[in-house]
């Protein structure tokens, strides 16, 4: 039902492309020299204008006229198809297009690109064209019918306003939450400001108002404010509407005044001498006018006033705050689970009720978190009782549940309903991806740009407005990012997208064979779990199909997923990612498949990326509409063909992380080509000469590649606004000065190869000091340095803007550095890396850069003191230096031995911002040397230097969770005196020579240990004394080369585990129940690369709930087989699965060791483990 219901929402903004194509010079012109029936256009026009103008009482009537749900699906099949036709005449308009510039100088690409694809066929043209008018006539002649009337505005369902009334004891997890914003509400220090106003940002349903309830009624809150007021602001902005709920809120009486400023008058004269709080509660106003107008008489009250803001978009966030927003995260799971049983079963205990519970938990991780699903849904189940209909909820979708009244659906469809019309399409197509996928900012912006979904902008890219795009969808919590910059969508945002989209968008997963639709237009495959393809050839029989995306699976059961007669069909593609596996075929099959791909005329985005695809066939380079081509990380691609220059629509081309050695000169035909990403190639040495000519080149990404030097006349590149690297060479087309040009240049650049600036004027007319789009750079001397003096005069003359950001410089052969370096007005300065600079004796003044958070000084063999004029220079104006100092990091500092410490009172200490402090390499370094008072450090890391560790108990770190001690061969045993008791975290790797733990000195509230390579400790009898560590929950052992019979001994390990991982024991051949047995709340057991180990003991502990065993391959035989009923009650096993984590294991082995990793690591399983082999490779 959800196609039918919803199919319309976003036909209007198909139809404005629709007519932006219609109305196109390049099309009407092809048409009146082609002799097609002009009229059509205008016949085509009339039509859709008037499908569009009844299209908002067809949405609203569909909801419960099931003929009306039908008539708007009919209508949406036929837009699609004339969106299809209009790309046909647009496609073939384009090729005469080409044929007429390209003349006969290229008549054997005329030749190669008219042979590819079909003849162009006027008839059949003028037939579609029939066919597609005698459609919507005959749909259009229903609509009278049907009762739908023009002009009828579309209004979205209105959910009932929230009041300030809350009932507390009914709200679970918002511990944490309420006290950050009371913080800041309570805070008379938040800003400048008279007025402060304090936004709660999340997604709809994420308990945004239930926070600001309960801040709201707070006992402190009423103390401390004379005045408050609730008003529920919602989608209708109205300045008189909120100011006179405020108004009578606060007076308690009814309002009769009928003019807005008269209004305001009362509200200010109300206001004066108090100290209010207001709560505006669901606001979606983004018009800064309509907010300054409303906020004018708030000004009048008391300093110290505040108004708490609960929006869904941190773009109207932006618009009203005055303090940083406070963005609301989803609940846990375990307060999940109390809230969805108090709704579920009332006041019953969950234990009557044994078979309802665990399927209940399901469906709390369904929820992921959002309180209004976790609620909605116990609710919904409140007074059932039958096992069975919580099973089909469980495995329905949660929209599928909204005819029994459940508010989730309101409550979310208000976030698309307020979409702007361009943002909606762009939205339901992000349906194509399953739940929890991750994907990347730029690849969605990609995918929209293969689809044609952006709009067209006079000033601005494709890839600038899809940035804007997804800034608008990021901003309005539709995504979200996860770890590594990869972005989401929570799993009801993801249900709401594939809502929206309905039978367009198809998700290839295990239950795809209830979903036969000939009405699919995009259809995906990116889960690993496919079994069965059943009946995917009639889908795959679609030709309609506009987007493709098949990402590792070429087989299953012995089938192809598509064969190449199959894709040829699909003339209207424009989306097409071929599976990853396809170049493991023989060569016949992949030729023909290949062959296919070049007869779809279409094609605007082709992605090969992480496929062993071993050249670009000439029949790739015939796709005249092709603008994305992907080919990232095809690691057997060595180089591309002359052909390549024939794409004349080329703007992205990716070949990042493949092993091309050259680029072909015809690349610079490219003339449209935006994009040129370049990332990893390491064995391209040269670009080629005529790079000048791309005109349009924006961005030039050449990071981690070899190149010598730069082209010729990089100057010329006018458009260029991101070039990741600047390599200085000898010749002087590569000169410095080239970077004067270019003015657009933002974002970050690695300057390298600095040794070759002949001319040291030649480093100021680079103009960095006038780059003012620059905010992170490097500069790099790459080889020998002879004259230390001329360094510093380069460097001195490459001083950058002062808005930058981020400084990096490496290898700098001068023995002291500029005066701008360190300078106070680099205001905006907040990390500097300065590393291996042989023969500087001393440090710039740092302390007085104002926004420092970060620094880090690695490789200065000539140091030896570190003094005052680390702090400040001899005019220095800076009071307190490093004042936003937060991480300091020193390494291979090896003459390094004193460290001049500037003592500030404990009220005013220097350092009080740091909360990360390393040292590593720096040997020599006394005791004396160690800060005795760091009030904000948390994390302190201490590598190769005994001393250092020895000073620990004399210093007062109030705030220090994380120590990690490293390379301390002369420790025999551990602790040396006492450790600060609040350290949570404790990290000990190599102490060589390590034999005891001593039973005092450890910290009281220690819950986390790891120990790593210390391989006398494991001798016999272990001297552990863990026992007293009664806080310890989580405990790590790594890189143990002992042979041990058995491990742990009995008695050894604290009965308090609740987590145990074993990583690296490569002779250990069996492990102890009987120690086992007594780790009575042992809930996680991880254990990996453990290659003697064949088997689990007896009596595992109950209380596990999850065992995850890695690169163990006697274990891993052991646990499928005869060791199965020993672990069968365990909740979740994993038993080599791609996703384990290695991130506790200890990177700089020994090489025996590197041995058993490699071995139990073949075959690479996955980029994960790739990546984790290439460190250990690195560091043997």
């Amino acid at each position: 039902m959800a196609a039918e219901l919803v199919g319309g929402a976003f036909l209007s903004a198909s139809l404005q492309v629709l007519f932006d194509k219609m109305s196109s010079g390049d099309v009407l012109d092809f048409i009146r020299r082609k002799k097609l029936d002009d009229s059509f256009l205008k016949k085509l026009k009339i039509k859709l204008l008037s499908a569009n103008s009844v299209l908002n009482d067809a949405e609203e009537k569909q909801i419960k006229n099931r003929a009306v749900r039908e008539w708007l699906a009919e209508l949406k099949e036929a837009i699609c198809y004339a969106e299809d036709l209009m790309d046909e005449i647009d496609s073939e308009a384009l090729r005469c297009q080409i044929d007429g510039e390209s003349g006969s100088s290229s008549h054997q690409v005329l030749n190669l690109i008219s042979t590819s694809f079909t003849a162009f066929n006027k008839h059949a043209v003028d037939l579609k064209m029939e066919e597609i008018l005698d459609r919507l006539e005959f749909i259009l002649q229903q609509k009278d019918f049907l009762g739908l009337k023009v002009g009828v505005l579309n209004t979205p369902t209105r959910r009932t306003p929230a009041t300030s009334l809350v009932e507390e004891s009914g709200v679970y997890g918002r511990d944490d939450d309420k006290k950050a914003v009371l913080d800041l509400l309570l805070s008379d220090e938040v800003d400048s400001n008279k007025v402060s106003v304090i936004p709660i940002v999340g997604m709809g349903g994420i308990g945004k108002t239930t926070l600001a309830q309960l801040i709201y009624n707070d006992d402190e809150v009423q103390e401390r404010f004379d005045i408050k007021a609730w008003a529920c602001v919602s989608d209708d902005f109205d300045v008189f509407r909120i100011t006179k709920i405020i108004l009578e809120s606060i007076t308690c009486q009814t309002c009769d005044i009928t003019d807005l400023n008269r209004l305001q008058e009362r509200l200010k004269q109300v206001l004066m001498g108090n100290k209010f709080l207001f709560v505006l509660d669901d606001v979606w106003n983004e018009n800064y006018i309509e907010w300054d107008t409303l906020k004018s008489p708030f000004e009048f009250g008391e300093p110290g006033s505040k108004i708490i803001v609960t929006t869904r978009s941190e773009k109207i966030a932006n618009m009203m705050q005055s303090v940083l927003n406070y963005r609301l995260q989803v609940m846990s799971e375990d307060d999940s689970w109390l809230l969805f049983a108090k709704h579920a079963f009332g006041n019953v205990e969950t234990g009557a009720h044994p078979e309802l519970e665990g399927i209940g938990r399901d469906i709390v991780r369904k929820c992921k978190g959002v309180p209004l699903a976790v609620k909605a849904l116990g609710g919904l189940l409140r007074s059932e009782q039958n096992p069975q209909e919580w099973e089909r909820l469980l495995k329905n979708d949660i929209w599928e549940s909204s005819g029994k009244e459940l508010n989730i659906l309101p409550e979310l469809w208000l976030s698309y309903y307020h979409l702007p019309t361009h943002l909606k399409r762009c939205f339901a197509y992000c349906s194509i991806f399953p739940k929890d996928y991750n994907f990347l900012e730029h690849e969605i912006i990609l995918l929209w740009m293969g689809e044609n979904l952006l709009e067209p902008h006079k000033s601005k890219t494709a890839e600038e407005v899809g940035k804007e795009y997804f800034k608008d969808l990021l901003s309005r919590s539709l995504f979200h990012y996860t770890q590594r910059s990869y972005v989401t969508m929570h799993d009801l945002v993801n249900d709401l997208a594939k809502f929206v989209s309905g039978e367009s968008c198809l998700r290839l997963n295990d239950n795809f064979l209830e979903v036969q639709s000939k009405s699919a237009r995009h259809l995906s495959c990116l889960r690993y779990n496919l079994c069965d393809i059943g009946n995917l050839e009639n889908i795959c029989n679609t030709k309609v199909l506009r987007t493709l995306l098949l990402d590792k699976w070429n087989k299953v059961n012995g089938r192809h997923l598509i064969t190449p007669e199959q894709l040829r069909s699909m003339q209207y593609l424009r989306v097409l990612s071929p599976p990853k596996e396809l170049f493991v075929e023989e060569g016949p099959f992949v030729t023909k498949f290949l062959n296919s791909i070049g007869s779809l005329k279409l094609l605007r985005f082709l992605d090969f990326s992480f496929s062993e695809i071993e050249k670009v066939p000439n029949a790739i380079c015939t796709l005249y509409n092709l603008q994305i081509l992907r080919l990232r990380l095809c690691e057997k691609l060595t180089g591309l063909p002359n052909s390549i220059g024939n794409l004349r629509c080329l703007r992205y081309l990716d070949l990042s992380y493949t092993n091309v050695e050259v680029l072909p000169d015809t690349i610079c035909n490219l003339h449209n080509l935006h994009s040129l990403e370049l990332l990893g190639c390491c064995k391209l040495i040269r670009l080629p000469t005529n790079m000048a000519r791309l005109s349009n080149l924006r961005r030039l990404n050449i990071g981690l590649t070899n190149l010598r030097e730069m082209p010729p006349r990089m100057s010329s590149l006018k458009c260029l606004q991101k070039l990741t690297d600047f390599v200085v060479g000898k010749n002087c087309g590569s000169n410095i000065k080239e970077l004067g040009e270019l003015k657009d240049l933002r974002g970050y650049i690695d300057i390298t190869g600095l040794e070759n600036v002949t001319n040291v004027d030649d480093a100021f007319l680079a103009n960095l000091k006038g780059k003012k789009g620059i905010t992170k750079m490097l500069l790099e001397w790459t080889g020998d340095i002879d004259d230390s003096q001329k360094a510093r005069e380069v460097l001195d003359r490459l001083e950058p803007q002062r808005n930058l950001e981020k400084l990096s410089i490496k290898r700098y052969g001068g023995t002291s550095f500029p005066d701008w370096v360190g300078y106070h007005s680099f205001s905006r300065m907040k990390v500097v890396e300065l590393s291996y600079c042989k023969n500087c004796y001393q440090l710039p003044p740092l302390g007085q850069l104002p926004s420092l958070k970060e620094l880090d000084i690695a490789g200065f063999p000539m140091v030896e003191r570190i003094g005052e004029e680390f702090y400040f220079n001899g005019s220095s104006s800076v009071i307190k230096p490093f004042k936003s100092l937060e991480i300091l990091k020193f390494s291979d500092m090896r003459q390094w031995k004193e460290w001049l410490l500037i003592r500030g009172r404990e009220a005013n200490p220097i350092f009080s911002h740091l909360k990360e402090l390393k040292f590593s390499g720096s040997s020599k370094l006394n005791e004396a040397c160690l800060p005795d008072y760091l009030p904000s450090l948390t994390s302190l890391e201490i590598s190769a230097n005994s001393q250092l560790v020895a000073s620990l108990p004399r210093c007062h770190y109030p705030s220090l969770g994380i120590l990690k001690i490293e390379d301390c061969p002369e420790v025999k045993t551990f602790p040396r005196g006492r450790l600060p008791s609040n350290i949570h975290t404790l990290v000990i790797k190599r102490f060589e020579n390590l034999v005891t733990l001593l039973e005092e000195g450890w910290p009281s509230n220690l819950q986390s240990l790891q120990i790593s390579s210390c391989l006398k400790l494991f001798s016999q009898p272990m001297h552990w004394n863990l026992q007293m560590l009664t806080s310890l929950t989580s405990l790590l052992i790594s890189g143990v080369d002992e042979k041990l019979a058995s491990f742990p001994e009995e008695g050894q390990l604290p009965t308090t585990l609740t987590s145990l991982e074993l990583v690296l024991f490569p002779n250990l051949k069996s492990l102890n129940g009987k120690a086992f047995q007594h780790l009575s709340c042992l809930q996680h057991l991880k254990i990996s690369l453990c290659p003697e180990l064949d088997c689990l003991p007896e009596g595992l502990p109950a209380s596990l709930s999850l065992l995850d065993i890695s690169n163990c391959p006697l274990l891993s035989q052991s646990c499928r087989g005869k060791d199965w009923p020993k672990i069968a009650h365990i909740p979740r096993v994993y038993i080599d699965h791609p996703y384990s984590d290695f991130s506790g294991m200890d990177m700089s082995l020994s090489c025996k060791n590197f041995e058993v990793v490699r071995s139990v690591f073949k075959p690479v399983q996955d980029i994960r483990q790739l990546g984790l082999l290439v460190k250990l490779e690195s560091n043997t």
